[in-house]
Parts: structure tokens; C-alpha cells; sequence
């Protein structure tokens, strides 16, 4: 499948069963949703209003349980009907209105990380925000009420001490994902990531790209979630001189690409078994079955794909490091052996 067909992003039907919502906690009218909504939220209020975060293990058993009912409700609702010949974004559904007006994921967040984030709360509140912004019927990264929590959540996972523990990089890299999903849809998303306060974002001003760039030359499932979000954003940022000066200028993004091709072509086998002696060029079915070179190859293709698509300030860097760090270096010599 060629890269560039990847900008193209899947809707939410054709998502994997493994990230699938739980089960649907109501299919009642709005009205009677929003009740059982407001009914869960009163009893989560009572815990998050102790003046000290609770250590209790059922006090945080009952936030979860109540939580995942909460957030369940949230993504099935749908927007509330537009005044006629209305246009624009339609009017949130009454549930969301909630959520906004009492700030209730900035509550939620801010609660799990007072208490202490350990690793199975940190993996539930990232697969449930996966699960809302992939499945919602509405634009909640439009709101700041959903975008800012978010943020202070992947916040902490890219926090130097707390951090994202290896067993939850899956769950984290398929949030930053849904999120360049999202983006590429509602490119109004973008520029409020971008413009997303410090104290959401930590020192970067684009923490899903900064979250993501680690993962560029990972291999297996995360690593290409990693470089389609990758992808997404380059694309987005095309046309964004801001997010694109960003890129080039104060992340590590074209360096890692260079450099991480440069170690997948050092790793590379020195021989590959020719099956016979027509053969002259190395054909796709000749590498799928040698994974240093299916690793080298993805990258090959990403960092062609990025090329094609993303602003000339983060092409020409990126091409530039690419024949300084890559091919004069390391192909030049290579080639002369």
C-alpha cells in the first residue's frame, strides 16, 4: 500500500475490535441519557471533592466504573439538531454541554493525577480517550474542555518521571493516532494543539508530535500508527508555516529520521539469497520476509512519503540531513566497497 494512500483516514466503523468501546451503557432518548449521565457524575463529584485525594482502592474502582459510563454516554451522543438552515458546527448535545460548562474531564484528570498516576489508571484514561475521540459524534477536540485534559494527560505521559511505561506504549501511541485522525479532519484542531497553553503542553508546542517521534522507526503495529499519525501531520502542516517552522526548527524529527535510517541500513544483512539468475532488482516479495530490511524499507518509504507531502521548510531540512547524515556518509562509502 503506498504511504500517500494512508492520508486518506479510516472512520471510525473500520477501526480495530481491540479498541472497541464497552458496551453501550444506554440507548434511551437524550433526555433520559443526560439523567443517567448527571446520576453517575454526583457520584464521582463526592470523591473528587475531598480535600485530599483518596487512597482508597474502591473510592478509585468507583471513579473508573463510573467514569467508563460516563464517557460511554458522551461518545454515542449525537449533536443537538441545528435551528433550521443553521450551518456551522451544530449545537452540542446536552451531555457535552455539561461536560463543558463543569469542566468535568479537566476534574477527572486532574484528580487521577493528584492521587498519583499509576500505570492501570494512566492505561484507562488514555483507552478512554481513545475511545471518545475516535467514536463521538461530535467535535470534541474542539472544545478546550475535552482538548486541555487531554493534553495534561499525554503531559504526564511525556513527563521525565512519571512517564509512559512500556506495557502502555500501544494504547498511547493509538490515542496520538485518533488524535492526527481527528486533525486531518478538522484542521481547525491543529492549530488549537498548536496554540495550546504551556501548562498543557509542557515545554513543546506540539506534544502529539513530539509524543510520536520516538516511535518513527519502531517496528510491528506501533510503529506504523506511529509514522501514519506522522504522516497526517506533516500533511495538516503543509499549509501551516507555524507548525511547519516548528517541525523543522526545534524538534528532533528530520535528525531521527536521518539518523534512524542510517542505523537500519548499518543492521542490515550482507547477503540476501537470489533465486535465480534473471534476478536484478530487489523486488517487494525479495525483503517482506527479512525484518531489518522491512524496517529499512518502511522508513525508506515514510521518509519519501514525508517529502512528497510536507511543507518546503521541513522537506529541504529533511533532505538536507538525509544526504549529510545518510547518503554521503554511510550509502557513499558503501557503494564504493
Amino acid at each position: 500500500m503506498s504511504w500517500l494512500s494512508r492520508l486518506n483516514p479510516r472512520g471510525p466503523g473500520s477501526r480495530s475490535s481491540r479498541s472497541a468501546a464497552p458496551s453501550s451503557p444506554c440507548t434511551a432518548d437524550p433526555e433520559t441519557c443526560l439523567m443517567v449521565f448527571e446520576n453517575h457524575w454526583r457520584q464521582v463529584s463526592w470523591v473528587l471533592e475531598q480535600h485530599e485525594p483518596s487512597s482508597s482502592s474502591d473510592d478509585l474502582t468507583a471513579v473508573r466504573n463510573h467514569t467508563d459510563q460516563m464517557l460511554c454516554l458522551l461518545a454515542e451522543e449525537k449533536p443537538a439538531e441545528s435551528p433550521e438552515g443553521g450551518a456551522g458546527v451544530p449545537p452540542m448535545g446536552p451531555i457535552l454541554e455539561l461536560v463543558v460548562t463543569e469542566n468535568i474531564l479537566e476534574c477527572l484528570v486532574q484528580w487521577h493525577l493528584r492521587r498519583g498516576l499509576d500505570p492501570d489508571s494512566q492505561g484507562a484514561l488514555l483507552k478512554l480517550f481513545e475511545m471518545l475521540i475516535g467514536q463521538s459524534q461530535q467535535p470534541l477536540l474542539q472544545h478546550t474542555a475535552v482538548l486541555h485534559p487531554l493534553l495534561r494527560l499525554l503531559g504526564a505521559c511525556a513527563d521525565p518521571e512519571l512517564g509512559c511505561p512500556s506495557v502502555l506504549e500501544n494504547s498511547l501511541v493509538l490515542l496520538l493516532n485518533q488524535v492526527c485522525v481527528t486533525m486531518a479532519r478538522q484542521p481547525v484542531v491543529l492549530e488549537m494543539l498548536f496554540r495550546a497553553a504551556p501548562a498543557q503542553q509542557g515545554s513543546t508546542n506540539l506534544l502529539i508530535f513530539s509524543l510520536l517521534v520516538p516511535f518513527i522507526h519502531r517496528d510491528g503495529a506501533i510503529g506504523q500508527q506511529a509514522r501514519d499519525a506522522l504522516l497526517l501531520v506533516m500533511a495538516a502542516s503543509a499549509s501551516h508555516e507555524a507548525v511547519a517552522r516548528y517541525i523543522a526548527e526545534n524538534s528532533y524529527f528530520c535528525p531521527v529520521l536521518a539518523t534512524g535510517l542510517s542505523a537500519l541500513y548499518s543492521s542490515l544483512p550482507r547477503k540476501i539469497e537470489v533465486r535465480g539468475d534473471d534476478w536484478h532488482a530487489l523486488r517487494r516479495e525479495d525483503w517482506m520476509g527479512v525484518s531489518s530490511l522491512v524496517l529499512f524499507m518502511n522508513s525508506l518509504e515514510f521518509c519519501n512519503a514525508v517529502v512528497q507531502v510536507a511543507h518546503p521548510l521541513v522537506r529541504c531540512q529533511l533532505l538536507d540531513y538525509l544526504h549529510n547524515g545518510f547518503l554521503v556518509p554511510v550509502m557513499g562509502p558503501a557503494l564504493h566497497k
